[in-house]
């Protein structure tokens, strides 16, 4: 027969690796991140305080000189290939419109901002003017 003191001991020894994996487990818990947003709460306010929203509507001539071009040529351009980089929208989130893209693009051409220079001037991440801004220079349009 099993003495009380050996059950006592094994109760003891069950208590201490319980604490132990919850201490594990708490550790794997605070190393991974719970991310509650798609994007930073900087760029969700583009449509209110970015630059293509702000600077380029107010003033025909801060917009010729930021993007090294007149507003009416730069609709025209627009015009001409904007359904080639026009992308949907889908449930979770807006894709990012021609027009912004096309004056990001034309900036980072005329200027040579960097990426986060755009980034912050704009209010899009720097890896999606990466990738759109090598896609509207690509395109051929008519």
């Amino acid at each position: 027969m099993v003495s009380y003191e050996v059950v006592r001991e094994c109760a003891q020894i069950a208590v201490l690796l319980k604490e132990k994996l919850r201490g594990m487990l708490c550790d794997v818990n605070k190393s991974h991140k719970n991310r509650r947003f798609w994007m930073k709460q900087w760029i969700l306010r583009r449509n209110r305080l970015g630059t293509s929203e702000t600077l380029l509507k107010e003033d025909k001539e801060a917009h010729r000189n930021h993007l090294r071009m007149y507003e009416e040529r730069f609709d025209e351009l627009l015009s001409k290939f904007q359904d080639c980089i026009k992308k949907q929208d889908t449930v979770t989130r807006l894709a990012i419109p021609p027009k912004l893209k096309l004056q990001v693009t034309l900036r980072y051409l005329t200027i040579g901002n960097s990426f986060s220079t755009l980034a912050y001037i704009y209010r899009v991440p720097k890896n999606t003017i990466s990738n759109f801004v090598d896609e509207v220079c690509t395109n051929k349009f008519v």
